[in-house]
C-alpha cells in the first residue's frame, strides 16, 4: 500500500520541536503519530496554525487514533472555530462507535454498551468523552437545548458522572438563570 505522506512547513516563528518533557500520556499509538500529537500539543498554544496542521496530519495517516480528533477538536474549540469543531467530534465519534462496535447514532446507546466504568475498554471511554464535547461545542455555539439533549443522555449513560458532564450541566444551568 502505498503511503502518501504530506511534509508539514515549519512555521517562521517556531522551529520543529521534539518535546522530551512533560509528554502527554496518549496510550497506544503509532511513534509517528504519537510524535505528531506530541508536537502539536508542544506548540498549540504559540502556533495554533502548526498545531492544527499536525493534528490534521495525525488524523489523515492514521484515522483510527482517536487522541489525534480529541486533541484537533480542543484545539479548535479554543481558537472559537466552534462549526469545525463539532465535525471533527462528530468524526471522531463515529469512529469510536465504530471501534466500540456500537451504534452510529448516540442515541440508541444504552449502558450496557457503554460498559462499566471500570471495564471500559479504550473506544467506549472515547464515546463519553466525545459525545461530552460535542454538548459542550453545542452550547457554545448557542445550541443549549442540543447542549441540553445531549447531557440528559450522558446522565443515563454515565450515571456517576465518571466523563464530568455536571459541569456542563452547572453551564446550562447559569445559562438559563442568567436568562431569566
Amino acid at each position: 500500500m502505498l503511503e502518501i505522506v504530506v511534509p508539514i512547513p515549519a512555521s517562521p516563528t517556531m522551529t520543529r520541536q521534539k518535546p522530551q518533557e512533560n509528554l502527554i500520556a496518549f496510550g497506544p499509538l503509532p511513534a509517528h503519530v504519537n510524535a505528531l500529537l506530541q508536537e502539536g500539543v508542544a506548540c498549540h498554544r504559540s502556533d495554533p496554525a502548526r498545531a492544527r496542521a499536525l493534528f490534521r496530519h495525525a488524523i489523515e495517516i492514521s484515522p483510527s487514533s482517536l487522541p489525534a480528533y480529541r486533541c484537533l477538536f480542543k484545539l479548535q474549540n479554543q481558537q472559537r472555530e466552534f462549526d469545525d469543531a463539532l465535525a471533527v467530534a462528530l468524526d471522531g465519534l463515529a469512529e469510536a462507535a465504530h471501534q466500540a462496535r456500537v451504534s452510529q447514532d448516540w442515541r440508541h446507546w444504552t449502558p450496557e454498551d457503554i460498559g462499566e466504568d471500570t471495564l471500559r475498554t479504550v473506544p467506549q471511554r472515547f464515546l463519553l468523552s466525545f459525545l461530552k464535547a460535542l454538548s459542550f461545542i453545542e452550547l457554545r455555539r448557542g445550541n443549549p437545548e442540543a447542549s441540553r439533549h445531549i447531557v440528559a443522555r450522558l446522565q443515563v449513560l454515565d450515571p456517576d458522572d465518571g466523563v464530568g458532564h455536571s459541569v456542563i450541566s452547572a453551564l446550562l444551568d447559569d445559562d438559563e438563570r442568567a436568562a431569566d
